[in-house]
């Protein structure tokens, strides 16, 4: 139960964040500027993430999340780190 509840909540993350890039007005723009911006935030907390005692291994499923969610889905990254 616990691995689909996981599954979903990502789900369900990638579909707002699908909703929210095509209502911009600029839809292709959006959508390369928050996959750049979360894949560059992702390349720089794995390599200087030593700082904060948090360090992603670049995995298929963290370049994803970092692709599709952008700065938040990094963000959410860390937090989760230090909740969990």
């Amino acid at each position: 139960m616990e691995e689909f509840s996981f599954y979903a909540l990502w789900a369900a993350l990638g579909i707002f964040m699908l909703i929210y890039y095509l209502r911009r007005k600029h839809t292709i723009r959006s959508i390369l500027w928050g996959t750049l911006t979360g894949l560059t935030g992702l390349i720089l907390l794995h390599y200087f993430g030593g700082i904060i005692s948090f360090s992603p291994e670049l995995n298929l499923f963290n370049i994803a999340q970092a692709g599709i969610l952008g700065i938040p889905g990094v963000v959410l990254m860390v937090i989760i780190h230090f909740v969990l």
